[in-house]
């Protein structure tokens, strides 16, 4: 059985590949990674089969932050029947997103010893088991403690899912996936608020919404159950060291004989992103029987003591550090505006309801949807764009230039949102900058997330345990201090140091640009790199 496929030249986990397009190749793009001819190869899996395993496991994420977010419209009503003060109240969704980026260290060094199955499995199912000890309980302190173990509970499908991209789809189709994975997660952040406060609003109780998220997360574990194979899968190295790079060789044919570059440009933008580089694949299903019953996989390879220590690895590499700076920076201004919304849209000028409230997250999913499709499919399309005109030489920081499109969009939002809080402006003007914002926490992530999957594949999870961490511990005390930092030096000042901070942070993108390729490989040559990874 044949395979076509890219020869490469640096280790994939570098970053840089150099592909040879006169062999293996779809529409100018050559495959990566190069299918193996092990049926139990997930890159081989039909089409359906990755979309449904894949939005499967999506939904950990979407049940998760439902469940997580959707207490923000109902702080008033909390704090009223448990008698407790903002700041505390505050503290049930602050201690969900601390134990959210916690819960990463642990769940995700086991992911990759026992399995990504059993682990989405085992944290859905007790996502659900502390979503109905939430609901039913009667005390403050049993609703902190079950808010803390919830979020510890969600936090497996935040690194988790992307280390799904890259076990099962190519490197030009990650962007659009990723994507997709974003929405999914950002998704869950706007729908709960918005469910939430229209359930407040004609039940009249919190507790309805807590159990709808229960029932969900219940239809999760099931879905996982029937539909997600195990994607763990040790790539055989022959086939991603075939010859050296054209960077240091300089021999390697980039192009089709015969074609022009301009035509085969033209010819990646008239197909749809996922079916860019498919071909020649000969498709390799699971049984449903083998599903269902496959409980774990252990990598005896694997060093358990040594995947527990990557993250802090990781924290020397710079498109990590600035992975985390910008989806930190990026989440900021919203994170604040969501939970500043019920005490600023509920007295006048807008006398706003609990249901009110919850529909201005309609423009979050607005601003989501765009970014989905700018910082994916429209990434994926530049990116390809670049491999061709490259003559076939990959390299992650290519991905980098996606930013450049839209990437006003979100300092442009910090702008409308410190005059329109200022002010007190009409709510359309905060729902556009709230819109805005929204983009922002979707657009540049999502492109920088996706860098550091194609930088690091093979250590995808654990490379995004760090992000996924820091983000919620960004999430964490932002919540803590946005509505005492609002009131003490107000909406203009406030977002108008985010807005600096956004600019930089998507401006430190140049530097990695530029120079990103040779840290990389200094990195990679570096006895730290050697030993623990």
């Amino acid at each position: 059985m044949a395979f076509h496929g890219a020869q490469i030249g640096s280790d994939f986990e570098d970053g840089n590949i150099a592909l040879d397009t006169s062999t293996g190749k779809h529409h100018g793009i050559a495959l990566w990674p190069i299918p193996s001819d092990d049926p139990a190869d997930p890159i081989r899996w039909s089409r359906w089969l990755k979309i449904v395993a894949f939005l499967s496991a999506c939904m950990c994420n979407f049940s998760s932050n439902v469940s997580g977010s959707g207490l923000s419209v109902s702080i008033p009503q909390l704090i009223q029947e448990f008698r407790r003060s903002e700041n505390q109240v505050n503290g049930l969704l602050a201690y969900n997103f601390l134990f959210l980026g916690i819960g990463n260290l642990v769940w995700v060094p086991l992911a990759v010893k026992f399995g990504k199955r059993v682990v989405l499995i085992t944290s859905i199912t007790l996502l659900f088991l502390t979503l109905v000890w939430c609901a039913a309980s009667t005390s403050f302190e049993s609703l902190l403690a079950a808010r803390c173990f919830s979020g510890f509970a969600a936090a497996a499908g935040e690194s988790i899912v992307p280390a799904i991209v890259s076990d099962i789809f190519f490197f030009h189709e990650r962007a659009t996936m990723m994507a997709t994975y974003v929405i999914f997660t950002t998704g869950g952040t706007a729908v709960g608020p918005l469910i939430a406060g229209y359930m407040e609003q004609y039940t009249g109780s919190w507790r309805n919404f807590v159990w709808l998220s229960a029932a969900l997360a219940g239809f999760n574990a099931l879905l996982l159950l029937a539909a997600f194979p195990e994607p763990n899968f040790r790539r055989p190295t022959a086939l991603q060291t075939l010859h050296t790079t054209e960077e240091e060789k300089g021999n390697v044919s980039h192009t089709e004989q015969g074609k022009d570059t301009k035509d085969i440009v033209q010819d990646i933008e008239s197909k749809p992103a996922a079916l860019l580089g498919v071909q020649n694949v000969a498709v390799s299903n699971p049984s449903w029987k083998k599903i269902l019953t496959t409980t774990t996989k252990v990598d005896v390879e694997v060093n358990l003591f040594k995947t527990l220590l990557h993250p802090v690895v990781f924290l020397t590499y710079p498109p990590v550090v600035w992975a985390i700076f910008i989806y930190g920076v990026a989440l900021s201004p919203q994170i604040i505006l969501i939970f500043k919304f019920p005490t600023l849209l509920t007295p006048p000028p807008y006398l706003f309801g609990s249901g009110e409230v919850g529909l201005m997250q309609i423009a979050a999913i607005i601003g989501f949807t765009f970014a989905c499709f700018g910082g994916g499919w429209v990434s994926d399309i530049i990116t390809a764009r670049r491999i061709v005109r490259s003559g076939g030489i990959v390299y992650a920081e290519q991905r980098l230039l996606s930013l450049v499109p839209a990437s006003w969009i979100a300092p442009a939002g910090c702008i409308l949102i410190a005059i329109a809080g200022s002010r007190l402006l009409a709510w359309p003007s905060l729902a556009v900058g709230f819109g805005m914002l929204s983009f922002g926490t979707v657009y540049a992530p999502n492109i920088a997330v996706t860098y550091v999957v194609d930088s690091y594949p093979r250590f995808a999870a654990e490379s995004l345990v760090l992000i996924n961490v820091f983000k919620n511990i960004v999430a964490f005390v932002f919540i803590f201090v946005a509505v005492n930092w609002i009131e003490a030096d107000g909406f203009l000042q406030v977002y108008m140091i985010l807005f600096m901070l956004v600019c930089v942070s998507i401006l430190l993108a140049i530097p990695l640009y530029f120079y990103g390729r040779r840290w990389r490989l200094a990195a990679s040559k570096s006895t730290r790199h050697n030993w623990f990874l």
